[in-house]
């Protein structure tokens, strides 16, 4: 699988509130993956699987995992690797934000879950 096929279907998986299927999309890339482009999924790995806990209400290590996720896609341009960066780092920055201060509201998140946006190839 390429990495561009592995974010097509992450992306199908994340934006159908299958964040752990989506990271396992994208792991599956990972033997393949340049070099320059690993810190991009392990970075959106970290996120699917921050979702994922946020799912079975294990809020604290949701927190933890979108942080981490973060760290490492923050420093990347906001259209990087085939995917639109800043939209999904503002929403994680901002869910990880409410889960940290305890007020993380998980019907808003059911009505309005995050997504993943690749780009045109």
């Amino acid at each position: 699988m390429t990495p561009r096929d592995a974010l097509i279907a992450a992306a199908r998986e994340f934006n159908g509130g299958r964040y752990f299927e989506a990271h396992e999309a994208l792991e599956e890339a990972l033997d393949d993956l340049p070099d320059e482009q690993w810190n991009l999924f392990l970075g959106l790995i970290q996120i699917a699987v921050g979702y994922h806990k946020i799912t079975q209400g294990l809020w604290s290590g949701a927190a933890r995992m979108l942080t981490i996720g973060l760290e490492k896609v923050e420093g990347l341009p906001p259209r990087y690797g085939g995917v639109s960066l800043e939209p999904l780092r503002t929403r994680a920055r901002r869910d990880r934000d409410a889960l940290d201060a305890r007020r993380f509201d998980d019907a808003a998140f059911r009505a309005d879950p995050p997504r993943l946006q690749p780009t045109p190839a």
